[in-house]
């Protein structure tokens, strides 16, 4: 089971650091149709980033250990450590409001959207739709499932995000750096991340672990800024679309893309391994969490 996490890791590694921003072959455009986010936040910055992490813990903590679990954990932590940079290091944001509270409650809102369609049975994006599939069918190990939702997040949601938030600040400066230097948060939240997850979810995640393993580390952030260079590039194209065609065909591009991605990631499935995650679950969740998942499997 260690050697087919290596491989699939090694498969993306070699994918992202190959494709230079295209999609990998075979992709199908799909443009589902999707309900508009509602996710906001007119308050201050931080209490934004404190809400939404108390938010996306109680997402967590009532799925238990359900294979959508991982990606909520993870999304926990990189609140956790937005909140924490905003605390610990004022002035490293050019514009702390847009990144952590307009870009962020915009971006949040696009996934809670997804995990709220899929659990009343309605149509999703592709991405996520398989990213929701994978969890259920149950043979991914947790990295897997955990890199199925950042894919779909990253790829597919954040263009819209990214393109409905503002690309241009109000004095006409672009918030690419800003941007830019929200990878930073995404590399410092990386270890405690998934720590957790193998602590909690998945032993085989321990694998992954920066601390003894640095390669892991360089390659989550390679993927990681891949797929966020991927994103803005794409919002800038949505931005700038002159007509709802070229609007249109660009989001057909990030729905392939991300779809494309997400048939990559759920490729490599040890038959047999949700019941071996499981009991690590059920044995290591906090007293009185649910351990059973509340997804049947798929046909």
């Amino acid at each position: 089971m260690a050697k087919a996490a290596r491989t699939a890791l090694a498969s993306v590694t070699v994918l992202a650091l190959g494709t230079g921003g295209t999609s990998p072959a075979g992709a199908v455009p799909r443009v589902e149709p999707w309900p508009r986010p509602t996710t906001s936040c007119a308050g201050r910055a931080q209490d934004c980033v404190a809400g939404l992490k108390e938010t996306l813990a109680a997402l967590r903590d009532g799925l238990g250990c359900d294979h959508r679990a991982p990606f909520a954990a993870l999304y926990v932590q990189l609140q956790d450590t937005l909140g924490w940079t905003l605390r610990e290091r004022p002035g490293y944001f050019t514009e702390p409001s847009w990144v952590a509270r307009d870009l962020n409650a915009a971006f949040a809102g696009r996934y809670l959207s997804a995990y709220e369609a899929d659990r009343a049975g309605l149509p999703v994006p592709e991405s996520w739709r398989i990213a929701f599939a994978a969890a259920r069918g149950g043979d991914t190990n947790a990295g897997q499932d955990a890199l199925l939702g950042a894919n779909a997040h990253i790829q597919r949601d954040m263009p819209y995000a990214l393109a409905a938030s503002g690309l241009v600040r109000g004095d006409g400066g672009s918030r690419k750096a800003d941007f830019d230097r929200i990878q930073a948060v995404l590399d410092r939240a990386y270890g405690p991340a998934v720590r957790d997850v193998a602590r909690h979810y998945d032993p085989l995640l321990a694998l992954a672990d920066d601390r003894w393993n640095p390669v892991a580390g360089r390659t989550a952030h390679e993927l990681f800024a891949l797929w966020r260079q991927n994103a803005w590039r794409y919002a800038a194209r949505l931005a700038r679309a002159r007509d709802a065609g070229e609007r249109r065909r660009t989001a057909e591009a990030v729905e392939a893309n991300a779809a494309a991605w997400a048939v990559l990631l759920r490729a490599v499935r040890v038959p047999g391994y949700g019941t071996v995650r499981d009991a690590h679950c059920r044995a290591h969740l906090p007293p009185g969490a649910p351990a059973a998942r509340d997804m049947p499997p798929t046909a």
